[in-house]
């Protein structure tokens, strides 16, 4: 199966859901913890057969179903099939994107209730992050940022924390201007990575996370930090 799912209380806040990992990306992240899935591999009807099969004989169990990746918005045809069948079961549909494919986002923002988009680095800084990503970085993710916030769909904005590759003053300028509903600082984890040579950088300390989140500057209403340690914290909620 060139999808890849599993069941998770935590890809969809306070829901159960199937999380769908979708193959492919546009973006070559160093810290990527799902690198098997950067190659986009083509889906057949079996692929979605098999999904949809999953989905229908769970629905007893789910809430709904997180389409996550890779960049699902690659497999546009294919995830319309996942997000009317998990419409017509009454299922929620969460979406997670790097934001870089505004076009597509806005053919089902209908149907999406909730977005997490990654915001690697400052927008004109992606370079930190990544040797592949467009020169229109920054207009693209805008746009995307309008699309949902126009359709008044939930929108959590996240960031994983390299400290060799991001800073304090990174996290600082990507926030200060930032339009979303709740963001989220992430734990870097050098467990599996996409540039092995990242498997040698020091996680950082949640306490560092927290220090920085302090020094924002920002209107975001609601912030995050995710931890291996301490899990899913809560530093503010307005």
């Amino acid at each position: 199966m060139n999808i890849q799912p599993t069941y998770s209380s935590l890809d969809y806040p306070g829901k159960m859901s199937l999380v769908l990992f979708t193959p492919g990306c546009d973006l070559r992240c160093k810290y990527c913890h799902n690198p098997q899935l950067l190659k986009n591999e083509r889906l057949t009807k079996w692929d979605i057969e098999e999904i949809e099969e999953e989905v229908e004989k769970n629905l007893d169990f789910i809430d709904g179903i997180v389409l996550s990746g890779g960049e699902p918005l690659l497999h546009l045809d294919v995830i319309k099939n996942f997000i009317k069948q998990a419409k017509d079961s009454n299922l929620l549909v969460k979406l997670d994107t790097n934001g870089l494919h505004p076009d597509e986002i806005s053919e089902i923002i209908d149907d999406l209730d909730y977005v997490a988009m990654d915001i690697k680095a400052p927008l004109d800084k992606y370079y930190k992050i990544s040797d592949i990503y467009p020169s229109n970085t920054k207009e693209t993710i805008n746009r995307t940022i309008e699309i949902i916030l126009e359709h008044n769909v939930f929108l959590e904005c996240r960031t994983t924390y390299v400290p060799q590759l991001l800073t304090p003053q990174d996290i600082y300028d990507l926030t200060k201007d930032l339009k979303c509903d709740m963001y989220t600082i992430q734990q870097f984890r050098n467990r599996v990575t996409y540039d092995s040579r990242l498997a040698d950088y020091e996680e950082p300390n949640p306490e560092e996370l927290l220090k920085i989140i302090k020094s924002l500057d920002t209107t975001i209403p609601e912030i995050h930090i995710k931890s291996n340690q301490f899990g899913n914290q809560i530093i503010k909620k307005e």
